[in-house]
């Protein structure tokens, strides 16, 4: 059904946010552009708070896009899934966690390591 088309009465003035007025925000339009393909998951821990990923915040992670390097990733290192920062030099990938000083994982087929997929948004609450 089409809206309403708007009236304005004689008495009073129009108000200036007329102007700015949008159909209502539909988070699922914004943040879950493929449904099917569409995972939530929590951070549990502290680990990552440098990078913005705090303890109990939700990830949205989308399997139908392609990672790219410097994305965040949920992958699969030996069996358990982890977040990490999807990393790249000289045609070859790794997985990094925020502290660059420990060891990268490699993604080389050698090793039962994978990225299940990219970090699309990632939401947390400012009051605990």
């Amino acid at each position: 059904m089409a809206p309403s088309p708007e009236l304005r009465g004689a008495s009073g003035f129009p108000s200036p946010a007329d102007d700015y007025r949008e159909f209502p925000l539909d988070l699922d339009r914004y943040l879950v552009p493929h449904p099917a393909s569409t995972f939530f998951m929590r951070v549990s821990g502290h680990g990552l708070v440098q990078a913005g990923f705090h303890d109990k915040d939700l990830l949205i992670i989308d399997r139908a896009l392609s990672p790219r390097a410097g994305d965040w990733v949920v992958a699969t290192i030996d069996g358990s899934l982890s977040l990490q920062r999807l990393v790249s030099h000289a045609g070859r990938f790794w997985l990094q966690g925020e502290d660059s000083r420990l060891a990268r994982v490699p993604l080389d087929g050698e090793h039962d390591h994978r990225i299940w997929g990219p970090v699309c948004h990632v939401i947390h609450a400012f009051l605990r």
